[in-house]
C-alpha cells in the first residue's frame, strides 16, 4: 500500500512540476503610462510572467499584479532581447506587442 502512494505521490509532483515549467518571467521597465489590452500600466519596472495565453504585469515597487490575456505567435527569428512594441494613439501610449528574449515567441495584445 506505501508503494502505490509512492508512485502515486512522485507522479502528482511530476504533473506539477511540467505545469509550472511552462511559466516563464521577464523583467520590463515602462517609461510612461501604457495601455496593455484592456487595462494601464503606470511608469515603473514589472516583472512579466506568461502561463499560456495570459500575461502578468507585476510591478516591482508594490506588488500590485495585472494580467491580461495575449495572443502568442512564433518568428522565423530567435529574438535576442525583450522588446516592448509601443505606438503613440490619441496621445496615450499603448503597447501592441512584446518580443520575449532567448525565443523565437512573440505577444500581442
Amino acid at each position: 500500500m506505501t508503494t502505490i502512494k509512492t508512485v502515486i505521490f512522485a507522479a502528482a509532483l511530476g504533473l506539477a512540476s511540467l505545469s509550472f515549467a511552462s511559466i516563464r518571467s521577464y523583467n520590463v521597465v515602462i517609461s510612461h503610462p501604457t495601455v496593455v489590452g484592456n487595462t494601464t500600466l503606470g511608469a515603473g519596472s514589472y516583472k512579466l510572467n506568461i502561463d499560456g495565453q495570459i500575461a502578468t504585469f507585476t510591478n516591482v515597487e508594490n506588488g500590485k499584479r495585472q494580467m491580461v490575456l495575449v495572443h502568442k505567435t512564433d518568428s522565423d527569428v530567435n529574438y535576442e532581447h525583450t522588446v516592448l512594441d509601443l505606438v503613440q494613439q490619441n496621445g496615450v501610449e499603448r503597447m501592441e506587442a512584446i518580443e520575449l528574449e532567448d525565443t523565437n515567441n512573440k505577444l500581442e495584445f
